[in-house]
């Protein structure tokens, strides 16, 4: 008895452990990355002797690329989303057809909630395509 008395606390506990890690674990990979590029952008800027410098590199075809950067970012991440949409949607479709094979109305429940995460997640990379395509055919602003 006194086994069975833990399952569930070790469980939950385990559980909870567990998210707070992989949070965390995301959260200092993307700190890194990101001063890993504040770092380097800020080389790059301290290389340049004169806002003339500066500004003639923006405009070169180089510099065009460097300002296009985070959009790609952006376009990467949607493409990227729609992965975890396609698994959600689909493992949330093999729960509903376990659930009609077996006949059995507990596969049901988790498969239509990871059913609507999958569409949630298309949704969403579909806004975030459509937004980046519209950035796309803006031109930045002129540098003078």
């Amino acid at each position: 008895m006194n086994e069975v008395f833990w399952i569930p606390i070790v469980a939950i506990s385990g559980s909870f452990i567990m998210v707070v890690a992989v949070v965390w674990f995301g959260t200092r990979s993307r700190e890194r990355t990101a001063r890993y590029r504040a770092d380097v952008q800020m080389k790059m800027i301290e290389r340049f002797g004169s806002a003339a410098e500066f500004t003639q590199f923006l405009e070169s075809p180089a510099g065009q690329q460097f300002l296009q950067q985070p959009r790609r970012q952006t376009r990467d991440r949607a493409l990227g989303n729609i992965t975890g949409a396609l698994v959600c949607t689909f493992i949330g479709l093999a729960f509903i057809g376990c659930g009609l094979v077996f006949r059995d109305e507990g596969f049901f429940v988790p498969g239509f909630i990871l059913l609507g995460i999958g569409i949630a997640l298309f949704i969403s990379s579909a806004i975030s395509w459509r937004l980046n395509k519209q950035l796309d055919n803006t031109q930045p602003p002129a540098i003078s």
